[in-house]
């Protein structure tokens, strides 16, 4: 040891005073050494695109339903409204948080929208 540098060994052994040599002791280690194990990455969620797809099905569903040629006499005004709510929830379920099928969301709330505005034509023309 010369004069003006300090004693490494004492400082790697001791740990300086008192406190471990390195706050990160996992990124100090060598990665090459057998004892070394990285810590596991939790694994994330997969987000799938269940609600968007939903939405858009019944978004769909609630804007064709009104005009389906079948006889639906008494109740045609109220056939977009099964569909439509159902699917406006399931919409903006869809667009909350981090989830996939996003876009599916909001083409299936646009339909909803569309289907719920149909079906208040269709039952202020009933009334």
């Amino acid at each position: 040891m010369t004069y003006g540098q300090p004693d490494r060994n004492a400082n790697q052994q001791q740990g300086g005073a008192g406190y471990p040599q390195h706050l990160w002791p996992d990124y100090s280690q060598d990665p090459t050494d057998p004892a070394w194990q990285p810590r596991p990455i939790p694994a994330q969620r997969k987000s799938t695109a269940l609600l968007g797809v939903l939405a858009f099905v019944l978004g769909l569903a609630a804007l064709v339903a009104p005009f389906l040629p079948i006889d639906m006499t008494g109740f045609r005004q109220y056939a977009a409204f099964p569909f439509a709510l159902p699917g406006t929830g399931l919409a903006s379920a869809g667009l909350i948080g981090p989830r996939g099928g996003k876009p599916l969301a909001v083409i299936g709330a646009v339909l909803c929208g569309l289907a719920l505005g149909v079906g208040a034509i269709m039952l202020v023309n009933y009334l």
